[in-house]
């Protein structure tokens, strides 16, 4: 196990996975680490807009088509989506992109696609991606309502399944004015689910977040 390299899971689609990964990889860097992310799976009709933006925080040192060996148009489970394109699903290039760049770049940030149990072949989920690659998580969870359900579920799959959990992000993905919900969730979050809250990122500026859960992370 890469001691400071990370698997970047979600407690669901659109929780923020790739905003939260860039403000980790630009800290890194910022700090004078090689550090590098990658988008194993990308499924989306925006195209591989993740994988192009984690290109340009590493200048462009990597094609795309390492940080991003799998893209298929459709925004739907890579599994479902394989199947309408008629694709088949080459783990063998996203284990070896991985091992590519592992010795190439630590930290290395390895952003899942959608929630642990997010299908990618028959009877292969994202959870069972992150224990071959053997990366401890990074958890990323909305900061409001419904996040302690959907954050218990998803810390609970992953020590089933053995996983270690480096910690969770709480990511305020509204900006709205923030309720009893999202300020109990904060203590609450880590409390119950016994996980290490590494932090809090706000809507928009999100450097101070950054830099904070980057100093917890390379302890």
């Amino acid at each position: 196990m890469n001691p400071h390299s990370f698997f970047v899971a979600g407690t669901d689609t659109g929780v923020g996975k790739t905003h939260v990964t860039a403000l980790l990889l630009t800290e890194f860097r910022r700090r004078g680490l090689r550090a590098g992310a990658m988008k194993p799976i990308a499924c989306g009709s925006g195209g591989r807009c993740d994988a192009e933006q984690y290109a340009a925080l590493m200048n462009h040192e990597q094609p795309l088509d390492v940080l991003n060996p799998i893209y298929l148009r459709h925004p739907l489970a890579p599994l479902v989506a394989a199947k309408l394109e008629r694709r088949r699903m080459d783990l063998h290039r996203v284990f070896a992109n991985y091992h590519l760049l592992a010795t190439n770049y630590q930290p290395l940030l390895v952003e899942g696609a959608g929630g642990l149990l997010v299908p990618i072949r028959r009877n292969y989920s994202v959870a069972d991606l992150a224990r071959a690659l053997n990366l401890p998580l990074i958890i990323v969870a909305r900061l409001g309502l419904g996040t302690i359900n959907h954050t218990l579920l998803t810390v609970r799959q992953a020590q089933a399944m053995g996983l270690k959990i480096a910690g969770i992000i709480l990511n305020d993905i509204t900006g709205s004015q923030r309720g009893l919900a999202e300020k109990t969730n904060i203590k609450a979050v880590p409390e119950l689910c016994g996980v290490p809250l590494l932090g809090v990122v706000p809507h928009g500026n999100g450097t101070a977040a950054a830099r904070q859960i980057c100093r917890l992370l390379l302890r």
